[in-house]
């Protein structure tokens, strides 16, 4: 017998090659890191394409072009200013100080401004005393009424008297026509008159403004008759009435209409207009020549002047179009344009040519214009000043607007002029419509110097010596009758094939901006959406609020999803969406951080207009569809989302809405149709971009390792759950044919066997046990036997104690010899043996006292060679011993259950097993060459072509280990042993000379105590991993409520899947577990340590194993080693 054991090396080589193995592949994975951060930090975004957001013109605006009005340059005779001049004067010597001035703004509601009309109107509504609102609009003798409540709350709160305004003003022009009706039908006026009162007054207004325009009177009698006959009318109800004339207007006689009038506003502005030739909005010197006029015919103190609080920027050979104060900035910074100051008109301009080269020329006003126009407005002594409009002004001339302005005034207390030097512009400002988002500029104070006329204390000069920048996002897209539907979060498994479809049915284009950890899981649905031709944009790779997090995490988020997608689809994209801020007019720096972090990264934002918030727990299709109609005239682009959780709703509704909107006329575009670009240009090939080559390559073969380990890990985990199930229900199958059997075999048992047994006792260290257990086994039933104590060289007193209490006894043989291992031991202890039967048992092992009976009952044939009693733990007395309990009853026990009905079982333990002596030494005896010799032997026995039989009724009760340390000493122990043993039979695996040893036996080793144990990790890795990535989606989407994990439980989900198995498992678990306690008749409420049991143990087996798997490459020598012993066993009596 050779002393050299299983696995056991005398060299190094085989470690020394599994280390260099190993490292090699650490360092690989290592390098594979270094690679993918390397690439998502140095990430290289493709260039934007050149996007033209000016709206063309039509044929029908290019011939509306007035060519043949070209304004002439403004000019007044010398004569004329000498006048005003002298009439100013004269006002001057009238008064002292304006301080009665008031203050007016209009407020206008026009889509895609409002919101910032209101924000200002809410910011400066302390500075004001009047607001007039656009409200009412004639529509023939009818009235349209389009209050806008919000505005009026806001007036109502801060006390101001709102006036509203009553236009004339249809759809796309002025209908003079329909005033002109109005006039010559008294029955219609009185209706009318009668109506305004009423609408006034249950709004809540102080009065109303009249600005009805290009009337084209032939006289103005009728007018006037009508003015007088609403004056009277308004007047009795306490009601204001003001009108608006513009200069130069013969429709209108100010001078009689002073009389019907609360107050004449002097509109002195549209010098030029967006028909005519580009120049001064509002020249100063031309604006106090009109209010001298006006002043010449009407009391000054019914006048309120007007002021341009605009701009117009003119392309070349074109129309105007209207600009705001912050939009004619804006696109100074962006085409780095000079702005000049021109001192006589108190107006500013600047010129700059576009995209697409044509020549633009601004002209606009800013707070210097403003200060000097209230200044002579002051000085004229007039009623007031009015904003047209507010959201439009240079934010700078909320600084003096309140202060009087008045020459007096200002020869006492000057204004500072270093309060309107710094400009910072501050919050965000929008250029153009739509619901494409483009940053422009991020805030940047810019700076004016001022020159100050000391004689009359206005402003002669300045000097932007450094242009202000702003949060300044451009929007575009907008068009007429088409949308753009988009799909959020996914792709997942179960909605998006099912929106494709329904698109694809529908032949309607659609844009999906996907969240990369979703993509990741789903990268073949990411590479269908890109072939079936749709567009796909960035949604962050983990579905972050943008505004939360640092600029490194915003990098991460969203390269790692660009990477995503280029390596899947070979194209990169420009297109971003950023999560919980997809509104296309962010209206705080929170909102705006996310357009201005992705913008660095060179992604153009698309927002929506058109949000049902279909993500909404509990949302229906109805409740979703019915959302969309609402707001069907919001604009172009539609929000729906594909994944995040039950989106069963969204996808009910989808087939609804496109039908809606078909039916209205509308057509199905996509996002780079709106930008005016085809996909390719939005999504250019990689190629063509930075991140072609070897980085390139790197990012394609990383996603793809982790992609294909993910689902390498999910068939690990499924195998491990179907096997662990098969063999479950197989061994059940099995333990429950055997025990009907043995039922009907009992005949065949030796009914009272006589023949002489020799019990063998190996023990090493057992001072504590040994004296129990040679007690309790001189007191069972079997009429004749011999107990055989062989002591291992044990460093204790085991062999002292032993020898002195019992070297005497009749019936007890006390043996000691130089420690060699239990095998040994054994075979020593079979050398001394007399009887033809041994039944070896452990030291720390008891004994009931029938056990020795029951074994012998079941030599009845020659071919029996060997008899397995059943084991069960004597001490479960704590969680660890109850939970090896719990493993003796339902997996080695119901194990040997089983496989005796095949004669495949492969361990007699060494706890209590009988043998044939003859058989023991025919096949070798105990050998040393393995840890497992109760395992090598019975392997042995069973490749010799006898039988081994299970006894349930012969139980022993032995001391299992009480403490985590000991009990991984004594299954590592065993574990090596099982795998010595496994390896030196392996020439019966799947050997069909072995029967169901070699098919059955051997198999089951390799597979469930081997292979399975050792890929269990991994499946344990991947639960772990879909219950993070589960709640982890939960959370970046704001979704932790019950609809949500139930979205996650759903078999629909990842994590929900293999739960569903895992649960299936713990089911027939829990089955196979009551129906083995049943069998060995132990108390049901044991089970309740069965959970965390299965769960805690695997864990602890997964270090046996592997401390196992790597001593066995190592080849060193394994050793009995020694168990701490307690005694804790309590004698054991038959039932």
């Amino acid at each position: 017998m050779s002393g050299k054991q299983i696995f056991q090396t005398e060299t190094k080589t085989r470690w020394n090659t599994f280390t260099w193995v190993s490292r090699t592949f650490f360092l690989v994975f290592i390098i594979a890191i270094i690679c993918v951060v390397y690439t998502l930090s140095s990430v290289q975004a493709p260039n934007l394409p050149f996007i033209n957001t000016n709206t063309p013109l039509t044929q029908k605006q290019l011939d509306k072009l007035k060519k043949s009005q070209q304004y002439k340059a403004f000019s007044i005779e010398k004569s004329q200013l000498e006048k005003i001049k002298r009439d100013r004067e004269h006002r001057l010597l009238s008064h002292r100080g304006n301080s009665k001035r008031i203050n007016m703004a209009f407020y206008v509601s026009w889509a895609g401004i409002k919101k910032e009309s209101l924000s200002d109107l809410k910011r400066n509504i302390s500075h004001l005393d009047m607001v007039a609102t656009e409200s009412f609009f004639l529509n023939g003798d009818s009235i349209v009424d389009k209050a806008d409540t919000s505005a009026l709350k806001v007036i109502h709160a801060g006390k101001k008297s709102a006036i509203a305004v009553v236009s004339n003003y249809n759809t796309d022009h002025w209908d003079g026509a329909a005033v002109k009706r109005l006039l010559n039908n008294q029955p219609a006026q009185q209706k009318l008159i009668g109506d305004l009162i009423a609408i006034t007054k249950k709004y809540g207004y102080k009065g109303i403004n009249i600005d009805f325009e290009e009337l084209n009177l032939e006289n103005s009698d009728s007018f006037n008759a009508f003015m007088k006959n609403l004056y009277e009318q308004f007047h009795a109800q306490k009601l204001i009435v003001s009108q608006d004339i513009s200069p130069e207007n013969d429709d209108y006689k100010p001078e009689i209409l002073q009389k019907y009038n609360d107050y004449i506003v002097l509109m002195a502005y549209d010098q030029h207009t967006e028909q005519s030739n580009a120049g001064d909005i509002s020249h100063q010197e031309w604006v106090e020549e009109k209010l001298d006029n006006i002043c010449s015919k009407v009391d000054a103190s019914k006048v309120i002047l007007a002021l341009a609080c605009y701009g117009y920027d003119w392309p070349q050979n074109s129309v105007g179009k209207s600009v705001t104060y912050e939009e004619a900035m804006i696109n100074a910074v962006n085409y780095k344009s000079k702005i000049n100051y021109d001192p006589e008109s108190a107006n500013l301009n600047y010129s700059y040519s576009d995209g697409s080269g044509i020549k633009h020329n601004v002209y606009f006003t800013d707070a210097a214009t403003y200060f000097n126009l209230i200044r002579k407005a002051d000085d004229w002594d007039i009623a007031g000043i009015a904003l047209w409009r507010l959201g439009s002004e240079d934010k700078r001339l909320w600084s003096f607007i309140s202060n009087d302005l008045s020459l007096d005034t200002l020869k006492q207390k000057p204004f500072d002029l270093r309060k309107i030097a710094s400009l910072n512009m501050g919050g965000i400002s929008y250029i153009g419509n739509g619901e494409i988002l483009d940053l422009i500029s991020t805030p940047q104070p810019g700076m004016v110097k001022f020159t100050l006329n000391k004689s009359n204390f206005s402003i002669a000069n300045q000097e932007y010596t450094r242009l202000p920048e702003q949060y300044v996002i451009k929007r575009f897209g907008e068009a007429d009758k088409k949308i753009a539907l988009t799909f959020d979060d996914g792709p997942d498994p179960v909605y998006t094939p099912q929106v494709i479809n329904i698109l694809k049915k529908e032949k309607v284009p659609g844009c999906f901006f996907v969240v990369g950890i979703m993509a990741e899981q789903n990268m073949e649905l990411l590479r269908q959406e890109y072939n079936d031709g749709f567009e796909i944009g960035n949604h962050t790779f983990f579905h972050p609020d943008m505004s939360t997090i640092g600029p490194r995490r915003v990098k991460f988020e969203l390269n790692a999803t660009r990477r995503l997608i280029e390596a899947v689809t070979g194209h990169s994209t420009i297109l971003f969406r950023a999560p919980f801020n997809a509104d296309a007019e962010p209206q705080n720096i929170s909102e705006i951080l996310p357009v201005a972090q992705s913008r660095k990264e060179n992604y153009i934002n698309i927002g929506e207009f058109i949000d049902p918030e279909d993500w909404e727990p509990g949302k229906t299709a109805d409740q979703i569809f019915n959302e969309v109609v609402k707001q069907q005239d919001n604009g172009n682009i539609l929000l729906l989302h594909d994944a995040g959780g039950n989106r069963e709703a969204t996808v009910a509704a989808l087939p609804r809405i496109i039908k809606f909107f078909k039916a209205k006329g509308y057509t199905f575009t996509t996002v780079g149709d709106l930008m005016g670009k085809k996909r390719s240009e939005l999504m250019p090939a990689v190629k063509s971009t930075a991140n072609s080559g070897f980085s390139g390559s790197g990012d394609y073969f990383f996603i793809n390792f982790f992609y294909y380990g993910n689902i390498v890990l999910n068939i690990i985990f499924s195998v491990a759950i179907v096997l662990a199930i098969l063999r479950t229900l197989f061994i059940a199958y099995l333990a429950i044919r055997q025990r009907k059997r043995s039922k009907q075999n009992a005949g065949k048992l030796i009914q009272n066997p006589t023949e002489k047994v020799s019990i063998i006792i190996p023990a090493y260290n057992e001072e504590v046990t040994a004296v129990q257990t040679i007690n309790s086994l001189l007191k069972i039933n079997y009429p004749d036997f011999e107990l055989i104590f062989v002591d291992d060289g044990s460093k204790d007193k085991t062999y002292e104690i032993i020898n002195n209490q019992f070297g005497n006894h009749p019936q007890v043989k006390v043996y000691t010899k130089t420690n060699g291992g239990k095998a040994s031991a054994l075979n020593f202890g079979i050398s001394k043996a007399s009887a033809a039967f041994v039944v070896c048992i452990d030291a720390d092992t008891q004994l009931k006292n029938d056990a020795v009976t029951e074994l012998m009952r079941y030599f009845y044939s020659d071919k029996i060679a060997a008899v397995a009693g059943t084991v069960k733990v004597g001490n479960a007395h704590n969680i660890i011993t109850k939970w090896q309990s719990i493993e003796y009853i339902t997996a080695q026990n119901m194990d040997r259950r089983a496989f005796d009905l095949l004669n495949t079982i492969t361990v007699v333990p060494g706890a209590i097993g009988a043998f044939r002596k003859d058989v023991i030494l025919e096949v070798g005896g105990f050998t040393i060459d393995t840890l497992a010799e109760d395992c090598d032997l019975t392997m042995r026995i069973l490749r010799a072509g006898y039988r081994v039989k299970n006894c349930a009724t012969a139980v022993a009760y032995t001391e299992a280990p009480e403490t985590v340390s000991m009990l991984l000493k004594q299954r590592f122990r065993w574990s090596f042993g099982v795998m010595q043993s496994f390896w030196k039979n392996r020439k019966a695996l799947l050997n069909k000379k072995y029967g169901y040893f070699g098919m059955v036996g051997m198999p089951n080793i390799l597979i469930y105590q081997i292979i399975l144990p050792l890929f269990s990790p991994l499946a344990d890795l991947f639960m772990l991993i879909s219950l993070i990535s589960g709640l982890f989606s939960l959370s970046a989407i704001n979704n932790l409520t019950l609809t949500g994990f139930s979205g996650i439980l759903s078999l629909h989900n990842g994590f929900g899947q293999v739960l569903f198995y895992y649960i299936i498992f713990i089911v027939v678990d829990m089955v196979f577990a009551a129906i083995a306690f049943r069998m060995e008749k132990e108390k049901y409420k044991n089970l309740l340590y069965l959970f965390p049991q299965r769960f805690f143990w695997r864990q602890l087996m997964y270090v046996v194993l592997f401390r196992s798997v790597r001593k066995a490459i190592k080849g060193e020598l394994g050793t009995w080693g020694t168990l701490k012993r307690t005694g804790n066993v309590k004698e054991q009596v038959a039932l």
